[in-house]
Formats: structure tokens, sequence, C-alpha cells
């Protein structure tokens, strides 16, 4: 094998493993392309304080949500919605807690020119989420 075909691999190889040894902190710095509740920041909410309402008691909350977000929704009529984050069941809500209670809180959700959720019920949200998911 020739020097310059060596010094080729080298390179080849040294820049490979440079892509391996970043990749982790794309895929933390791009989302990972998966969903995931440990979603990142919300609003400070003392739960010794706050009081959380149940899901049942975010009816207002929730009918914005399922605009796009719900399980009775297939294709373009979930406005590009991941299938399977729904907010139409408490379960389903309750997975999804805090990356809702994230994405509302960084302006993410809802999306400009769909509904758009009251400083009441962004807070009704955050207290929700962030105090024990109430049924």
């Amino acid at each position: 094998m020739t020097h310059s075909r060596v010094r080729t691999l080298f390179t080849d190889l040294r820049t490979w493993l440079f892509a391996l040894a970043l990749a982790p902190l794309a895929a933390v710095a791009c989302g990972g392309g998966e969903e995931s509740d440990d979603a990142g920041e919300g609003p400070e909410i003392d739960c010794a304080t706050a009081t959380a309402p149940k899901f049942s008691e975010m009816s207002a909350v929730w009918n914005k949500c399922t605009t796009c977000h719900s399980s009775t929704l297939t294709g373009a009529s979930r406005v590009n919605a991941p299938v399977g984050i729904d907010f139409d069941t408490y379960a389903a809500a309750k997975t999804h807690a805090a990356t809702a209670m994230h994405e509302v809180y960084e302006g993410a959700m809802p999306p400009a020119g769909l509904p758009a959720l009251s400083e009441d019920e962004e807070d009704q949200l955050y207290r929700w989420a962030s105090c024990g998911t109430p049924e």
C-alpha cells in the first residue's frame, strides 16, 4: 500500500471517528427524532401551593390540543402531529404531559394558525403536568 493511500485511509478513519464521537451531541441538540417526556424546561411551579386541575376539568385545553392530537384523526387531518402523541384520553395525555408543557412553554405549540391557549389554559396545563397529572 502506498504512503498516500495510507494517509487517505487514516484521514478517512479520523473523520469517521470524529463524526461518531459527535453524533450523540447532535442527537441531543436536534431532539433525537423521538418523543421523550424528559422534554426540557417548563415554568417553575410550586406544587405545595399550586392547585393542580384534574384532566377532566381541562376540557378547554384538550379541545384545542385535539384539533390535531387526537387518536381519531389520521393523515392530513392531524396537521403534522406525530401519530401517537394524543390528548383525547387521560392515559395518552399523562404519557406526554411534560413534553406538552415544554412545547407550550417554548411557544412551539400550538402552531400559528391553530387555536391558541389562553394564559389561564396554559397555566392549567403547567400546573397539571408539574403537579402529578391528576385524572
